[in-house]
């Protein structure tokens, strides 16, 4: 059985677009991390997506954070 509260971050450092099928794979994993009681966020999003997510109205409905020193494109942090 998984537990809850698992927090995904999934880095976005170097990416500077994102299709809307993208955008749609996002969405539905956010939708089912939160199902789920976990949280899904994005970290270094880069000017040019963060432009995306405007154009496309997706702004409010991923938390963005910024992470440094990472290498790894998924992180995995257990509450």
């Amino acid at each position: 059985m998984r537990e809850n509260g698992v927090s995904v971050v999934f880095n976005l450092e170097g990416i500077r677009f994102i299709d809307s099928s993208g955008f749609d794979v996002l969405l539905e994993v956010s939708e089912c991390a939160r199902k789920h009681g976990s949280k899904f966020s994005l970290c270094n999003i880069s000017d040019d997506v963060r432009e995306l997510l405007i154009l496309m109205e997706l702004e409010g409905r991923f938390e963005c954070l910024t992470c440094e020193n990472t290498r790894e494109k998924i992180l995995v942090v257990l509450d």
